[in-house]
């Protein structure tokens, strides 16, 4: 699987607060932000621990590529977890 991580998209840096969930037939909404975001995926923060291959569905109300993402890798730092996500 190639990561969106690569020097092939160009990445913009930005501080930008979403809301996601973990099944959309829940009402539970989780928050984090994203660190840098390219066409192929982007960095999310998140104090939620995710795992690999989990998906989630962005509500915020933001024009993505996508609203579901796929965790490709995570990076546990002090108290929350740098996440990188793939759009699907």
């Amino acid at each position: 699987m190639t990561s969106f991580y690569t020097n092939k998209y160009e990445r913009v840096f930005l501080d930008c607060r979403i809301e996601f969930v973990l099944d959309l037939m829940s009402d539970e909404t989780f928050e984090g932000i994203i660190d840098n975001i390219s066409e192929a995926g982007f960095c999310l923060i998140t104090s939620t621990p995710l795992h690999e291959g989990q998906e989630i569905t962005i509500r915020s109300l933001m024009y993505f590529p996508s609203q579901t993402a796929l965790v490709c890798w995570i990076k546990p730092e002090e108290d929350v977890y740098r996440l990188g996500m793939k759009f699907i």
